[in-house]
Protein backbone atom coordinates (compact mmCIF):
# COMPACT_ATOMS: atom_id res chain seq x y z
CA UNK A 1 0.00 0.00 0.00
CA UNK A 2 1.15 3.56 -0.64
CA UNK A 3 0.90 6.57 1.61
CA UNK A 4 -1.42 9.17 0.08
CA UNK A 5 -0.93 12.83 0.93
CA UNK A 6 -4.64 13.53 1.42
CA UNK A 7 -4.76 10.79 4.08
CA UNK A 8 -1.99 12.53 6.05
CA UNK A 9 -2.68 16.24 5.75
CA UNK A 10 -5.86 17.96 4.67
CA UNK A 11 -5.42 20.86 2.26
CA UNK A 12 -7.18 23.07 4.83
CA UNK A 13 -4.50 22.27 7.43
CA UNK A 14 -1.66 22.88 4.97
CA UNK A 15 -3.18 26.23 3.96
CA UNK A 16 -3.66 27.16 7.62
CA UNK A 17 0.04 26.45 8.19
CA UNK A 18 0.93 28.59 5.15
CA UNK A 19 -1.60 31.27 6.15
CA UNK A 20 -3.26 31.08 2.74
CA UNK A 21 -6.99 31.77 2.40
CA UNK A 22 -7.51 31.73 -1.35
CA UNK A 23 -7.88 28.59 -3.50
CA UNK A 24 -5.83 30.24 -6.27
CA UNK A 25 -2.61 28.37 -5.44
CA UNK A 26 -4.04 25.01 -4.35
CA UNK A 27 -2.44 23.19 -7.29
CA UNK A 28 0.98 24.67 -6.48
CA UNK A 29 0.60 23.85 -2.78
CA UNK A 30 -0.42 20.30 -3.64
CA UNK A 31 2.68 19.91 -5.82
CA UNK A 32 4.92 21.12 -2.99
CA UNK A 33 3.14 18.81 -0.55
CA UNK A 34 3.52 15.74 -2.77
CA UNK A 35 7.18 16.57 -3.27
CA UNK A 36 7.70 16.94 0.49
CA UNK A 37 6.02 13.58 1.12
CA UNK A 38 8.14 11.83 -1.52
CA UNK A 39 11.36 13.31 -0.11
CA UNK A 40 10.47 12.49 3.51
CA UNK A 41 9.58 8.89 2.65
CA UNK A 42 12.83 8.56 0.70
CA UNK A 43 14.84 10.09 3.55
CA UNK A 44 13.30 7.82 6.16
CA UNK A 45 13.65 4.73 3.95
CA UNK A 46 11.39 2.86 6.35
CA UNK A 47 9.19 0.05 4.97
CA UNK A 48 7.09 0.30 8.14
CA UNK A 49 5.72 3.63 6.89
CA UNK A 50 3.33 1.90 4.51
CA UNK A 51 -0.04 3.44 5.40
CA UNK A 52 -1.28 6.74 6.79
CA UNK A 53 -1.91 5.03 10.14
CA UNK A 54 1.84 4.28 10.38
CA UNK A 55 2.86 7.94 10.08
CA UNK A 56 3.57 9.73 13.37
CA UNK A 57 2.73 13.36 14.11
CA UNK A 58 6.42 14.34 13.96
CA UNK A 59 6.53 13.15 10.32
CA UNK A 60 3.47 15.25 9.49
CA UNK A 61 4.99 18.29 11.23
CA UNK A 62 8.15 17.81 9.15
CA UNK A 63 6.01 17.76 6.00
CA UNK A 64 4.44 21.08 6.98
CA UNK A 65 7.92 22.59 7.45
CA UNK A 66 9.05 21.30 4.05
CA UNK A 67 5.89 22.55 2.35
CA UNK A 68 6.27 25.93 4.03
CA UNK A 69 9.88 26.16 2.90
CA UNK A 70 8.98 25.34 -0.71
CA UNK A 71 6.05 27.75 -0.70
CA UNK A 72 8.03 30.64 0.79
CA UNK A 73 11.25 30.09 -1.19
CA UNK A 74 10.06 29.44 -4.72
CA UNK A 75 13.47 29.80 -6.30
CA UNK A 76 16.65 27.75 -5.94
CA UNK A 77 18.69 30.74 -4.74
CA UNK A 78 18.00 33.41 -2.12
CA UNK A 79 19.66 36.77 -2.64
CA UNK A 80 20.20 39.38 0.06
CA UNK A 81 18.93 37.26 2.92
CA UNK A 82 20.60 35.48 5.82
CA UNK A 83 19.23 31.98 6.33
CA UNK A 84 19.27 29.97 9.53
CA UNK A 85 18.04 26.45 10.22
CA UNK A 86 15.55 25.98 13.03
CA UNK A 87 16.95 23.92 15.93
CA UNK A 88 14.10 21.39 15.75
CA UNK A 89 13.89 21.30 11.98
CA UNK A 90 12.88 18.70 9.44
CA UNK A 91 15.67 16.21 10.11
CA UNK A 92 15.03 16.27 13.85
CA UNK A 93 11.33 15.62 13.31
CA UNK A 94 11.96 12.78 10.86
CA UNK A 95 14.73 11.11 12.84
CA UNK A 96 12.42 8.79 14.82
CA UNK A 97 10.79 7.59 11.58
CA UNK A 98 14.05 6.65 9.86
CA UNK A 99 15.11 3.09 9.26
CA UNK A 100 18.62 2.72 10.57
CA UNK A 101 19.04 -0.79 9.16
CA UNK A 102 21.64 0.30 6.60
CA UNK A 103 23.59 2.14 9.34
CA UNK A 104 24.76 4.89 6.99
CA UNK A 105 25.64 8.09 8.84
CA UNK A 106 23.24 10.95 8.16
CA UNK A 107 26.05 12.88 6.43
CA UNK A 108 25.97 10.37 3.56
CA UNK A 109 22.39 11.28 2.60
CA UNK A 110 22.12 14.10 0.08
CA UNK A 111 20.16 16.93 1.58
CA UNK A 112 19.63 20.58 0.89
CA UNK A 113 21.53 22.63 3.51
CA UNK A 114 18.46 24.64 4.49
CA UNK A 115 16.59 21.40 5.25
CA UNK A 116 19.37 19.49 7.02
CA UNK A 117 20.48 22.47 9.05
CA UNK A 118 23.94 23.04 7.61
CA UNK A 119 23.34 26.58 6.39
Amino acid sequence: MTVVLADLLAMELIKKHLRVDSPDEDDLIELYAESALAWALWYCDNPLLATAADIPASFKAALLLLIGHSYTNREAVLVGTAAEALPMGVVSLLWSSRSLADSKPVEEYPCAPEICGTV
